[in-house]
């Protein structure tokens, strides 16, 4: 078990400064206390991942597999209209990833400023990547 921290120390902060720095805690799902003293000994705290973002994404990403998987058919049964119009779905469905991915990332640029920024940054890219992944790396066309 590790020892409590006795030593304390008085911080002075401007409002705004404070603001900025509760809601950085806040979307790491950290206290401020935590984050200031985590932040300070060098770890560069990243944003938790919005759980609706990623229910989102997965949902999606089950869409696009079944969608596939239908457009190959149509293919092998030689259905070439049915085969063009999964294929547009499928489109479709790549587009919204992009769509969900790219306001996530827009609203995390939003409050990017310092190191915070770098966090959040490589934190979409993690995201983009999973999607990707997610959705058959760009749902190779059948």
């Amino acid at each position: 078990m590790s020892e409590r921290r006795a030593a304390a120390k008085l911080i002075r902060f401007h409002v705004d400064e404070l603001a900025h720095i509760t809601e950085r805690a806040e979307a790491c799902g950290r206290t401020p206390a935590r984050f200031i003293r985590e932040t300070a000994l060098g770890a560069i705290p990243k944003p938790r991942h919005h759980a609706a973002t990623h229910t989102l994404l997965c949902e999606l990403a089950r869409i696009g597999r079944y969608l596939h998987d239908l457009a190959r058919l149509a293919e092998a049964r030689r259905h070439p209209a049915l085969t063009e119009r999964a294929r547009a779905a499928l489109d479709r469905n790549w587009a919204l990833v992009r769509q969900v991915v790219e306001d996530r990332r827009r609203g995390a640029s939003d409050r990017r400023t310092g190191a915070a920024g770098a966090a959040e940054t490589g934190s979409h890219r993690c995201e983009v990547l999973t999607a990707n992944r997610m959705v058959g790396n760009r749902m190779r066309r059948v």
